[in-house]
């Protein structure tokens, strides 16, 4: 018990008022490792990570792996994550940027009539061009 001033106990015959002692606080406070009273170290719950929707690419014998990104293409996607992919024109034209998708088909748009005019019987492989093929803007599970 310590001993606490209020106006009362400074009169001259009265006696002084006693409180008790704070307690520290329990129950909800995340526990801590290492010393006593050490705040450093919050022992906390493992963090789930979230796995990212991704489509999986083979150009020229390399294979990438691109994060969804919505309303984007392929193309605009992989460079933007510093995916080396191959392209010229960007247009749909020259075809350098045909790729063989080897995983995530169903997180892209149908094929383009660009697409479809350029790749042929190729677009039946499973091949497309970056730079036409757009992720869905929404994707069902």
């Amino acid at each position: 018990m310590r001993k606490q001033l209020t106006v009362g106990s400074l009169i001259a015959g009265r006696s002084p008022v006693q409180t008790p002692a704070p307690t520290p606080v329990s129950g909800n406070m995340p526990e801590t490792t290492g010393r006593a009273g050490s705040f450093s170290r919050l022992q906390t719950k493992p963090q789930t990570t979230i796995k990212r929707k991704q489509v999986t690419v083979k150009q020229h014998d390399q294979t990438i792996s691109v994060e969804q990104a919505p309303c984007q293409t392929l193309l605009q996607a992989a460079l933007a994550q510093g995916q080396p992919l191959s392209y010229k024109c960007r247009q749909g034209y020259c075809g350098k940027c045909r790729v063989l998708v080897v995983s995530g088909t169903s997180l892209l748009d149908a094929p383009t009539k660009q697409e479809s005019e350029k790749l042929d019987q190729k677009l039946a492989s499973g091949y497309r061009l970056a730079c036409q093929s757009t992720f869905r803007s929404t994707i069902l599970d």
